[in-house]
C-alpha cells in the first residue's frame, strides 16, 4: 500500500481543524459559562433541559395560585372568626334574655343588642376581598351575598357553585366556602338571620309581653347553637385546605431546588475541568503543528 505526501497532508489538516473546532467550542462553553450553547451540544441534555424548564415554569404557576389561594382562605378564615364569636355573644345574650324576671325596658334594650348582632352577622356573610369581590357568594363573587326583599326577610342571592384552583399537577383546592348553609335549615332559607330579625322586633315591640316571645327566643337558642357548630365545621375545613396549601408549597420548592440543581449540572461549565482541558487541547495542538511541520518536510528525495 502506497501512502502519498497528500495523505499525510490531508490526514494532518483533517486533525488540526477537528483540534481547533474541539478548542473553539471549550473557549466558548468557557466564556459562556454553559456546556450547552445549541442543542447539537448534547442533544440529550438539551432535551431533559427543555423538559426541566417546562416543569419549573408549571411549578411557578402552581406557587403562584398557591400563594393567592392562601391569602383568600386567610381573609375567609378571619371573617369566620368573627362570625363565629358574633355567634358566641349572640348565643350568651339570648340565654340571658330568656328569663321572665326581666322588665320589659330591659327586654327592648336586648331586642336592640339582638338587632345588632344582627347586623354585625349580615355585615360579615358581605364581606368582600381587596379586590372587591364577595366572599361567600358562591362564584357570583360581584353580587351581594345577603339582602333583604320587599317583605323584609333577609335572602341570599349568591349560589352553591365552587371555584377550584389548581396547586399541582391534577390537584385543584376549592377557594369557594358556603357560609349561607350555616345560617339555614333547609337550603339557603337564612332561617337564623330571619328568625332574629323577628325576635329582636317582638322584644322592642312595648305591646309585646316576655311569654308572647319566650318560644321564639327559645327557638334563636336552638339556631344559633346550630349555626355556631356549623361555623366550627366550616373553620375547621379552612384550616384543612390551608394545611394542604402549605404541604404542597414546601413540596415545589424541594422539586424546583432539585430542579435548579440539575440544571446547573447539565447546562453549566465547570471551570475546573474545562481548564485542564483546555490545557490538553492546546498541548495536542502544539504537538499536531510539530508533527505535521516535521512530516510536511520529508520527501523521497532527501534520503537519496
Amino acid at each position: 500500500m502506497r501512502i502519498s505526501s497528500l495523505y499525510h497532508s490531508s490526514a494532518m489538516m483533517s486533525q488540526l481543524a477537528t483540534s481547533g473546532n474541539r478548542l473553539s467550542k471549550l473557549m466558548e462553553q468557557m466564556a459562556t459559562q454553559k456546556r450547552i450553547n445549541v442543542p447539537s451540544d448534547d442533544p440529550v441534555a438539551a432535551s431533559r433541559l427543555v423538559q426541566l424548564n417546562r416543569e419549573q415554569a408549571a411549578i411557578g404557576q402552581y406557587q403562584s395560585n398557591i400563594s393567592s389561594l392562601s391569602g383568600s382562605l386567610a381573609i375567609q378564615e378571619s371573617s369566620i372568626t368573627a362570625l363565629n364569636d358574633g355567634l358566641d355573644a349572640l348565643n350568651s345574650k339570648l340565654l340571658s334574655a330568656n328569663n321572665s324576671t326581666w322588665s320589659a325596658k330591659d327586654l327592648a334594650g336586648m331586642g336592640a343588642e339582638i338587632g345588632a348582632m344582627l347586623d354585625s352577622l349580615v355585615e360579615i356573610m358581605n364581606t368582600k376581598n381587596d379586590g372587591g369581590s364577595y366572599l361567600f357568594a358562591g362564584t357570583k363573587t360581584d353580587t351581594r351575598p345577603v339582602t333583604q326583599d320587599g317583605s323584609g326577610q333577609y335572602i341570599f342571592n349568591g349560589n352553591d357553585k365552587t371555584r377550584e384552583t389548581e396547586v399541582a399537577n391534577g390537584v385543584s383546592i376549592s377557594e369557594t366556602t358556603r357560609v349561607a348553609d350555616a345560617l339555614s335549615t333547609s337550603g339557603n332559607d337564612l332561617a337564623l338571620l330571619n328568625k332574629l330579625k323577628a325576635l329582636s322586633e317582638k322584644m322592642q315591640d312595648p305591646a309585646q309581653s316576655f311569654t308572647d316571645f319566650k318560644q321564639e327566643i327559645g327557638d334563636a337558642i336552638g339556631l344559633t347553637q346550630k349555626s355556631h357548630d356549623a361555623v366550627a365545621a366550616i373553620y375547621t375545613d379552612l384550616g384543612g385546605r390551608q394545611n394542604r396549601l402549605e404541604l404542597l408549597k414546601n413540596a415545589h420548592a424541594e422539586v424546583s431546588t432539585a430542579n435548579e440543581q440539575m440544571v446547573r449540572d447539565l447546562s453549566y461549565t465547570d471551570m475546573a475541568t474545562a481548564s485542564i482541558n483546555l490545557q490538553l487541547y492546546m498541548n495536542a495542538m502544539e504537538v499536531s503543528n510539530k508533527t505535521y511541520s516535521m512530516v510536511s518536510q520529508l520527501n523521497l528525495f532527501s534520503l537519496l
